[in-house]
């Protein structure tokens, strides 16, 4: 038999990394590894703000390599695996541990996992999507992860003390699975990954407003944004609707405009 050969590579070239990006990534896992802990310790608000931080750390390392143009590889997995952990664990630890309580226990765990495992086939279905250039950069096929644990995290924001209810219970579950599903849908989401130059002042100073009341009022602002964009893709196909009626109508008007000018050169 035929010893299989491998084929010898550079290893320092593979896991080539900025380090700066990956300082951020690393700093996201921490603030989720203090979630973590938090929950377990029946602390769920001080979780739902660690759980936040990670959501802005973890905006900011994709960020700052696509600026210093210093994406890599290494850096791609390990902000993948940081989300895989942070959202989809530790949020999916939340689901269990502050929504069903007591006699609901097993049931809990079910819904959780449900949440894990969406969360992970999401993640796997977006670095394909991403390695394969199937999707343009600014649209999201499926709810991102972090708008799912920040969904996760609204609810806890809204109703603090966890719940005991059997009604509570069932329309919980309910909604995590509806995440669940919003995950690995289709639907399309839009990113700010991409932002028009000439647009990127006022968003600059929305981003600024949203920042302030966020930091001043979390318990109505972070519900109302994560409501406001689970819906979002009705505004933006029917915004898209809309444009596509205006640019056949401006057509037609065109072309009707062209006949009648040339029935006056023929008279």
């Amino acid at each position: 038999m035929k010893k299989k050969r491998f084929k010898r590579v550079n290893i320092s070239k593979l896991t080539n990394f900025s380090f700066l990006p990956s300082i951020f990534s690393l700093l996201s896992l921490f603030a989720g590894y203090l979630a973590l802990i938090q929950i377990f310790n029946g602390k769920f608000y001080n979780a739902v703000f660690l759980v936040m931080a990670s959501v802005v750390l973890d905006g900011f390392d994709g960020t700052i390599a696509r600026l210093t143009k210093t994406e890599s590889n290494f850096g791609t997995q390990l902000d993948s695996l940081v989300d895989a952990i942070v959202f989809g664990l530790v949020s999916s630890a939340m689901v269990y541990k502050w929504g069903f309580q007591g006699e609901f226990s097993q049931f809990g765990k079910v819904i959780g996992f449900i949440f894990l495992s969406a969360g992970i086939i999401r993640l796997a279905r977006f670095n394909v999507l991403k390695d394969s250039g199937a999707i343009p950069m600014n649209t999201f096929v499926g709810l991102p992860i972090p708008a799912g644990a920040l969904s996760i995290c609204s609810v806890v924001l809204v109703f603090k003390d966890p719940i005991n209810s059997f009604s509570g219970v069932i329309l919980y579950a309910i909604f995590v699975i509806m995440i669940s599903y919003l995950m690995i849908s289709n639907i399309k989401y839009k990113t700010l990954k991409r932002i028009d130059s000439k647009k990127g002042l006022q968003i600059l100073f929305l981003f600024a407003i949203v920042v302030a009341l966020l930091i001043m009022y979390p318990s109505n602002t972070l519900p109302v944004m994560i409501s406001f964009y689970l819906i979002s893709p009705i505004f933006f196909y029917l915004s898209s609707k809309m444009k596509k009626k205006v640019n056949l109508t401006g057509r037609r008007t065109d072309s009707s405009s062209e006949e009648a000018d040339s029935k006056v050169y023929e008279e």
